[in-house]
């Protein structure tokens, strides 16, 4: 039943995510944490693995029907997001090494849920804030930077972030901006899984999950890539607010039944 589970949450979490550029992540993350069957570690790796998968499929059918991105753009964020997944694993690892693993999600929880509720409030004004075209390399890495080192501490990939950071400062649409997401997540999650790879911590995992969440993960990049070049702007950003509506009610609920667990542990 719980490989079912997991099945079912990734295949539409990394669908949704390919669709609208959430990654995929921000939708698995809370809701193996609800499932309570893994500690935060697991959870983190299954979820970065399963959006790295989505991203590789996704951007290879981006490429392949004529996608053209901004060279300058794609490589300063690439290498901002690759130190920043870096920095946000080490963060993360500490806090594993030295807490209880209720409050490491309680943690994780509560800060997703502020972070979504934030980025549900600004789609919601989005029209009404300003927006600007940054071309300075510096500030692009620095960007890129931010929303790795965020993506793999909550373990989410970093969609939604990804999405209102790159509207807000590159004035990029719904379409455009899922496309560039999707390639921060692809280099932040490349990081999480190198470091997990070569500290062991990968091939401690229960790996009879692995394909219960790559499979399905393959398949909902490809059907959520589908409907990406289908989709207008405005399906697209539909989708986005309907998942961001109910996203930081999860990550709260969460949040709040780990911190009781926590008490019932203490």
């Amino acid at each position: 039943m719980l490989y079912l589970i997991y099945t079912l949450v990734i295949l539409i979490a990394t669908t949704l995510g390919a669709v609208a550029g959430l990654g995929g992540g921000v939708i698995i993350k809370p809701l193996l944490d609800l499932a309570g069957a893994h500690d935060a570690a697991t959870i983190n790796l299954y979820s970065s693995t399963a959006v790295f998968v989505m991203c590789c499929v996704s951007l290879t059918r981006q490429l392949r029907a004529g996608f053209e991105f901004d060279r300058q753009m794609v490589v300063c964020v690439a290498v901002g997001s690759l130190l920043g997944g870096i920095g946000g694993d080490k963060v993360f690892s500490a806090l594993t090494g030295s807490f209880d693993d209720h409050l490491v999600k309680a943690v994780q929880a509560g800060v997703l849920a502020v972070v979504l509720g934030l980025i549900f409030v600004y789609t919601l004004r989005q029209e009404k804030m300003p927006a600007w075209k940054l071309a300075n390399p510096v500030a692009i890495f620095t960007t890129g930077l931010a929303l790795g080192a965020v993506a793999v501490f909550l373990g989410i990939g970093g969609g939604p972030l990804n999405l209102a950071v790159l509207s807000l400062l590159f004035s990029l649409g719904a379409k455009e901006g899922a496309v560039y997401s999707l390639a921060v997540i692809f280099f932040s999650q490349l990081s999480k899984l190198v470091l997990a790879a070569t500290s062991g911590t990968l091939w401690a995992v229960d790996l009879t999950f692995v394909p219960f969440v790559v499979i399905p993960a393959i398949v909902g990049g490809f059907i959520g890539t589908y409907w990406n070049r289908r989709l207008s702007d405005k399906g697209v950003r539909r989708i986005y607010v309907f998942v961001m509506a109910l996203l930081p009610l999860i990550s709260l609920y969460n949040c709040v039944s780990n911190v009781l667990a926590l008490h019932i542990v203490l």
